[in-house]
């Protein structure tokens, strides 16, 4: 797949549902290598009313405890950047400069929640890609940065995926005259992460030479452990857990100021915790097993559009 000479789309981002929430989804809302015999991290703190939560230092601490647990699979979630939200370091360029590198040489392949858009699709492919970025409110850095990310994950011998839409996909989210049909895309992207993940598993599975790490990275719905009843049709989890022998892992960086005042966020268990944010440390978070937030870093003066 050539991606340098393709159309790079982030694909639709979503927070996690509260439970009864409607089922719709708002567009606009929603260092060093592992070593095998490393033990298993220390429990983390007892929030009391709160999750189970630690303050550590940087990324790469909060993952180092992660990666200790063996997975197999790592699902990253985000709370994606936008033109509307505080203009601050997006969980992306986290994720590029100070994950990757921890990971780098454990991982055979990165699936990527954006579609290459087929030029056999014509205008279809076109309108739908447009009605996407439209409604998505996605800053123009975003496209940058997802490209920065695939280089350096190919410079370190890592085999990106991009998700497949088919023609008759991208008609049925985008129909002539009609609005985007959001629960549509949802269903694709589902499908599609899940589907990557598990047969990059298989294949590499086959290979003892192979890297033990596989990873998907995208909005914070779709690699969600533990979905609300409305939403688990949008989240590729549990599948990907029963392919690895429940050795899959949830793991959501989020940027603090994009969380503060997010109207799904507020509403949920950890988000009290948004206190405890600060520039110099991260909050690592145990919502329930095998499933983590990391709070990243806070940005000093950092303002709202």
């Amino acid at each position: 797949m050539r991606w340098a000479a393709a159309v790079l789309v982030i694909a639709w981002g979503c927070a996690k549902s509260p439970a009864g929430e409607s089922a719709r989804v708002d567009p606009s809302t929603a260092i060093a290598p592992l070593d095998a015999g490393t033990p298993d991290a220390a429990p983390l703190v007892d929030g009391g009313p709160l999750p189970a939560h630690r303050d550590l230092p940087d990324v790469a601490a909060a993952m180092r405890e992660i990666l200790a647990t063996h997975p197999r699979v790592i699902g990253f979630g985000e709370l994606h950047a936008r033109t509307d939200r505080a203009q601050v370091a997006s969980s992306l360029a986290h994720f590029t400069d100070e994950v990757l590198p921890l990971v780098a040489d454990q991982l055979s392949d990165l699936v990527l929640e954006t579609w290459v858009v087929d030029k056999q699709c014509g205008a279809a492919g076109t309108a739908a890609t447009a009605q996407v970025e439209s409604a998505m409110r996605r800053p123009a850095a975003t496209k940058s940065e997802l490209a920065t990310l695939v280089e350096r994950a190919r410079a370190a011998a890592i085999q990106p995926h991009a998700m497949r839409l088919t023609c008759a996909d991208f008609a049925k989210v985008a129909p002539p005259g009609q609005e985007l049909q959001i629960e549509i895309l949802l269903d694709l992207i589902t499908r599609e992460l899940g589907r990557i993940a598990i047969e990059a598993v298989h294949h590499r599975d086959a290979d003892p030479k192979a890297r033990p790490l596989v990873a998907t990275y995208g909005g914070a719905l779709h690699n969600d452990l533990y979905p609300y009843g409305s939403v688990s049709s949008w989240s590729f989890a549990a599948a990907v857990a029963k392919a690895t022998g429940d050795r899959y892992v949830e793991v959501d960086l989020y940027v603090p100021e994009l969380a503060r005042g997010d109207a799904l966020s507020e509403r949920e268990p950890w988000y009290p915790l948004i206190d405890q944010a600060g520039p110099d440390h991260v909050v690592l978070i145990e919502r329930g097993p095998r499933s983590y937030i990391v709070l990243l870093p806070t940005t000093p003066g950092a303002k709202a559009p």
